[in-house]
């Protein structure tokens, strides 16, 4: 009797043993969505980073393109616009702003927005005052500025949330080919229709 209770039992706990297979199922269902969760939050992260550096490449080509001619017509600041943002792809445009400025700093070191253009921004105003690096505020020079900022939403979402905006930090380029006018013969780009500067009226 106590013989065939060990039999019993013996086969009992084989029978468990071989049931553990489901355990392993068990264990993936917990584990699941902490992986799904882990695996959403690398792509939204890796997403922002990609496209961080993409805007930063956006104001960078901005500021260059226009840097290398003499004059500039608003249909080609359009072209400008629209050959820049082809940077940002595989992402939309639509959320994207952009901002070209010509700032000339005068023999007094003042540096001043002499045009800009701006395509779902604000650009600054004529004659506004501009804080630039010691770099790129030298008398007598002038610089082309440029900003670009993306309004970023995850598409996935589940572990960064809302909006975020990237980019929106100034690029610098010096013309290449700039005319020398205004008052004081700044070598800068210029915007048909506009004075040059620093006549900023």
């Amino acid at each position: 009797m106590t013989h065939m209770r060990k039999k019993t039992g013996l086969r009992s706990l084989r029978r468990f043993r071989r049931d553990q297979d489901g355990v392993a199922m068990v264990e993936f269902a917990m584990a699941f969505p902490i992986m799904l969760v882990a695996y959403c939050g690398l792509v939204d992260v890796a997403q922002m980073v990609m496209l961080n550096r993409k805007v930063t490449q956006l104001a960078s080509t901005l500021s260059d393109l226009t840097a290398r001619v003499q004059s500039v017509t608003p249909s080609d600041i359009d072209n400008i616009f629209n050959a820049s943002q082809t940077v940002l792809m595989p992402f939309g445009t639509s959320n994207a702003s952009m901002v070209i400025a010509n700032v000339v700093v005068d023999a007094g070191g003042t540096a001043r927005v002499c045009w800009s253009n701006q395509r779902n921004a604000t650009a600054p105003a004529r004659g506004s005052t501009v804080t630039l690096p010691d770099s790129a505020r030298i008398p007598g020079t002038s610089v082309i500025m440029a900003r670009a900022s993306y309004k970023y939403t995850p598409a996935i979402g589940y572990v960064i949330t809302g909006t975020f905006t990237l980019g929106d930090n100034p690029v610098y380029s010096r013309p290449r080919n700039g005319l020398a006018t205004g008052v004081e013969n700044i070598e800068q780009v210029v915007r048909t229709g506009t004075n040059g500067c620093p006549n900023f009226s």
